[in-house]
């Protein structure tokens, strides 16, 4: 007999588990998380943080509490050994992205990662929490499956504190439950890739050493091997190293791996300086295989993320990053589709979207690992690689295939007419811009939250010309008649004009629209313009749009771009959304004229 229902069951509380959960703060959905852990870790796994996944936690309303208290990385610096064989500093670089304009990358323990999700759960009181819990069976009643109103997964949890049982009915499970996912085994998923496994230490300590640059992202490649230092927070360093001399053919056994061996070979290869270990909170040894399932999902029910379908060596930070990434792509997928009834085939696109990303990551990872591990490659072509891998792990790169959610009519194109640096399935760079009404500047992934809708983005050009305005306001008159009515879709308008030279209610009131409860919405309306203590943000410079022209962006809750066209192509935005079949709201959605 069921216990109870839901609407989506995430199992494993992990960064992936607690990012799909948090996708569903604010909403009136039944959303239960489970894992077999008393709570989240206290210390170690990963702790790299890249600039989209902050820009996620931005959309959570947890970014800059990450900000507050991780540790920026600016620089990198690798050593080589000379004709002698003695390490020197041979190239030091920023640890930078020009393209990104913000720091690339953060650390912080993973652990702290996840009790700010945790915290960020508890405060909004949308999704249950429940700890000391592990699925032990899972039944899909085929009949049901098709039907969007059905619970057709059934799944039996047990509490390992007390082996109580209770069966759960549910609409969709997300399996979040780590490389040894006991979902993705349970569906015989086959976990396929190397299997030659290479086995690396990672040890998290306070060295007292002489070497100049350990507060420094280093790279040292010795003829003893090579070593990678990434500075921590309180005074931590955390130290990767191949325990096995990089050949992927003699893995040892992770087992054999001690704290003192890792410290005895960092020791090694940093020679003739000397490290001595002060605490040591944390360190493991991982055998690695670059690994990736056949199956991200299972008859659009069930679908498994992060470290349940992809694994690789920790070495380039793409763990926990990844894992958001993945989580964030699935969590507002079911939001949407629960929320707005839209139709299902949306969730086809998960698999469809993630698992080449996966597979790229993979084979960057084998190539990657290789350079890291051998000691007959050339300074040039190291620094080659790692310049590479700094891009590839921002995640910069990645774009989305046409889909139902991606109109991309030239997929072969680099970029967009109409916005030079944006291309359709790309994602929005993040940008700041000026409210119209208060003044207040505000970066975009701040503005954006994580609430389930599509915004549509009018850049609507220099509206202090009459002609421009004029433009706009018969784009106005049009949305209020054809755009879809829907509580799934946002309008927000970024101008190019003096904020000074507009006045916010001269705009079409669909702009800024008015809510029975609450008066008029001020924050729809922004200025690409200069704020009064936080300098210009160069909005429509970062995305290559036209300052007279400007452009309608159709962009998805988790911040890749739909749809582009022109002012003029607004028909577009309606075959876009009809594709969706989204529910109707009442008129008052997008307020009176």
């Amino acid at each position: 007999m069921i216990n109870n229902y839901v609407d989506v069951l995430i199992i494993g509380a992990g960064p992936a588990g607690l990012t799909v959960a948090n996708c569903f703060n604010g909403t009136n959905l039944r959303v239960r998380i489970v894992d077999k852990k008393a709570g989240p870790v206290k210390i170690g796994r990963a702790d790299s943080l890249k600039s989209i996944s902050i820009e996620v936690l931005d959309t959570f309303g947890i970014g800059d509490a990450i900000r507050n208290e991780c540790l920026r990385l600016e620089e990198i610096v690798l050593w080589d050994p000379d004709n002698n064989g003695r390490i020197k500093r041979s190239l030091i670089i920023p640890d930078r992205v020009e393209e990104l304009m913000k720091p690339r990358e953060v650390v912080l323990d993973q652990g702290r990662v996840e009790s700010l999700m945790c915290e960020n759960l508890e405060k909004h009181r949308s999704v249950e929490v429940s700890w000391n819990t592990q699925p032990v069976d899972l039944q899909v009643g085929m009949e049901t499956k098709e039907d969007p109103e059905a619970y057709p997964v059934t799944v039996t949890l047990k509490n390992t504190c007390t082996s109580t049982q209770e069966i759960i009915g549910a609409k969709y499970i997300v399996g979040c439950d780590g490389a040894h996912s006991w979902l993705r085994k349970y569906l015989d998923i086959v976990f396929a890739g190397d299997v030659t496994d290479s086995t690396w230490g990672v040890i998290n300590m306070v060295p007292k050493t002489n070497f100049p640059d350990i507060r420094k992202v280093f790279v040292v490649r010795s003829t003893r091997g090579t070593v990678m230092g990434v500075p921590r927070e309180s005074k931590l360093v955390r130290f990767y190293i191949s325990m096995d001399g990089g050949n992927r053919h003699t893995a040892l056994d992770a087992k054999s791996v001690t704290a003192e061996s890792i410290i005895n070979a960092a020791r090694a290869i940093l020679a003739p300086y000397t490290l001595e270990a002060g605490c040591i909170p944390w360190w493991s040894a991982y055998c690695v295989g670059q690994r990736v399932a056949d199956e991200f999902s299972r008859h659009d029910r069930i679908f498994l993320v992060g470290d349940a379908v992809h694994t690789h060596s920790p070495k380039a930070g793409q763990g926990m990053n990844t894992s958001i990434q993945d989580a964030y792509n699935i969590g507002w997928k079911l939001r949407y589709c629960l929320e707005q009834n839209c139709d299902r085939s949306l969730l086809s696109t998960y698999q469809d979207e993630r698992r080449p990303i996966a597979q790229a990551l993979i084979n960057f990872d084998r190539e990657y690992l290789e350079f890291f591990a051998r000691t007959d490659i050339g300074h040039d072509e190291f620094l080659t690689a790692y310049l590479a891998g700094q891009k590839f792990t921002t995640g910069i790169g990645i774009r989305y295939p046409a889909s139902l959610i991606v109109r991309d009519k030239n997929p072969q194109t680099k970029s967009h007419l109409l916005a030079s640096k944006l291309a359709q399935g790309m994602r929005l760079p993040d940008f700041q811009m000026v409210n119209q009404s208060d003044g207040v500047p505000i970066r975009a992934y701040h503005r954006f939250t994580c609430d389930g809708r599509f915004r549509v983005l009018i850049f609507a050009g220099n509206i202090s010309k009459e002609s421009s305005l004029a433009r706009l306001a018969e784009l106005g008159k049009w949305f209020k008649v054809q755009l879809p009515r829907t509580s799934g879709i946002e309008i927000v308008t970024i101008h190019s004009s003096k904020r000074a030279n507009v006045e916010l209610m001269n705009l079409h009131p669909i702009f800024w629209p008015w809510d029975d409860r609450d008066g008029w919405n001020y924050w729809t309306v922004y200025a690409d313009d200069e704020s009064y203590h936080d300098g210009h943000g160069h909005a429509y410079e970062r995305c290559g749009i036209s300052k007279d022209d400007g452009c309608l962006i159709v962009l998805r809750p988790d911040g890749y771009i739909s749809v582009i066209c022109q002012l003029e192509e607004a028909s577009e935005l309606v075959k876009f959304f009809a594709g969706l079949n989204l529910k109707p709201e009442p008129e008052s959605v997008y307020g009176e004229v």
